[in-house]
C-alpha cells in the first residue's frame, strides 16, 4: 500500500494530501539557551505561570507546506499587524501535557486523542492541519462577572429548557441516583457546543471499564438537578480538564440561592483522579501511556 505525499500510511486517520510538506523527528534543530533557569519546586508550580527554558516553533507556507521543526530558547513571537489571528481571531492550541513518572521515564497521556483533535479543528478553521479550536475568549466577562459574586468557575446553561453543559472550560459530570432510580454517572453528550476533552472521555473510559454503575452521555437541564437534590439524590459533581485532571463542585450560585452539592463528602472525584494520576505518572501500566524517546 503506497504512502501519501505527507508520509502517512495510506488510510490512516487524519492523513490528507490535500496539505502540502511534512517533517519528521529527524529532521529537528536544537538550539540551547545559554542562561538555563533553576528548575522550580514541582510543589510550588502554580499553573500558567512557569514555563520552560525552550520552545517549539515549525513555521508553514502555503507555498512550501511545514519546514523543519526547530527547538529554541524562550523567546516572544514576531507577528505581521494583518496577520489573521489579529483580525479574524483565527487560532487554535491543543492541550498536551507530558509527565515524568516516579520511575524518571516521561510519558504522554493519550497522545492520539490529541491528535485527532487537532485535525478536526484545523480542518474545521481551514488551517495547516496541525494545532484544536476553542475560543475561550468569550467566556472571559462571564468569568469575572461571576468572581464579583465570589464564584470561582461559571456554570454554562444552554436553551430555554437550561441545559446543563460546561463549567468554566471544563467538561461537566453529574454522579447521581437518576429518576427510575438508577446509579448513573452522566456528562452532556458532544452535540456541537460540548468540548471533546480527552480526560471527558478517559473518564467514562474508566466508568464503563468499572461497571459498577451506569455511565451516560445525555442532555440535563436545571429542573433535573434541582430536583436531584430536593430529592436528595445527588452524590457528586466535578468538572474535568487537562489542566486540572479532575476539579470538584461544591456549591451552585443559582438565582441568587446557594445550591449545596454533596461533593466533598463522596469519592467518586478522588477515585478518578488517582486512577489518571497513576497512568499518567506510570505508577499503573496502561495502554494510554506513550513513552517519549528514552527518557
Amino acid at each position: 500500500m503506497e504512502n501519501c505525499k505527507n508520509g502517512c500510511e495510506s488510510g490512516k486517520t487524519g492523513c490528507d494530501d490535500d496539505v502540502p510538506g511534512a517533517f519528521k523527528a529527524s529532521d529537528l534543530t536544537i538550539e540551547l539557551t545559554d542562561s538555563p533557569k533553576e528548575k522550580p519546586d514541582p510543589s510550588k508550580l502554580v499553573f500558567g505561570t512557569v514555563f520552560s527554558d525552550h520552545m517549539l516553533t515549525v513555521e508553514w507556507s502555503a507555498e512550501k507546506g511545514w519546514q523543519n521543526p526547530a527547538i529554541k530558547p524562550l523567546q516572544n513571537l514576531s507577528l505581521h499587524p494583518a496577520c489573521s489571528v489579529f483580525n479574524y481571531a483565527i487560532e487554535l492550541f491543543e492541550g498536551l501535557k507530558a509527565y515524568r513518572g516516579e520511575d524518571g521515564k516521561i510519558r504522554l497521556f493519550r497522545p492520539q486523542l490529541n491528535m485527532e483533535r487537532m485535525f478536526r479543528s484545523a480542518k474545521r478553521m481551514t488551517l495547516p492541519h496541525v494545532v484544536f479550536l476553542r475560543n475561550y475568549g468569550n467566556s472571559l466577562f462571564a468569568q469575572y462577572e461571576a468572581q464579583a459574586y465570589g464564584c470561582q468557575q461559571v456554570l454554562w446553561l444552554y436553551g430555554e429548557d437550561e441545559q446543563i453543559t460546561e463549567v468554566g472550560t471544563m467538561n461537566l459530570f453529574l454522579f447521581w441516583t437518576n429518576e427510575n432510580g438508577d446509579l448513573e454517572l452522566v456528562t452532556p453528550p458532544l452535540d456541537g457546543i460540548i468540548l471533546p476533552g480527552v480526560t471527558r472521555r478517559s473518564i467514562l473510559d474508566l466508568a464503563l471499564k468499572w461497571g459498577e454503575f451506569k455511565v451516560s452521555e445525555r442532555h440535563i437541564t436545571m429542573v433535573d438537578l434541582l430536583k436531584a437534590l430536593k430529592d436528595d439524590r445527588v452524590k457528586e459533581m466535578f468538572g474535568s480538564g487537562t489542566a486540572c485532571v479532575v476539579c470538584p463542585v461544591g456549591k451552585i450560585l443559582y438565582k441568587n440561592e446557594n445550591l449545596e452539592i454533596p461533593t466533598m463528602g463522596n469519592k467518586l472525584a478522588g477515585r478518578i483522579l488517582k486512577e489518571l494520576t497513576d497512568i499518567q505518572y506510570g505508577r499503573t501500566p496502561s495502554e494510554w501511556e506513550v513513552l517519549v524517546g528514552d527518557s
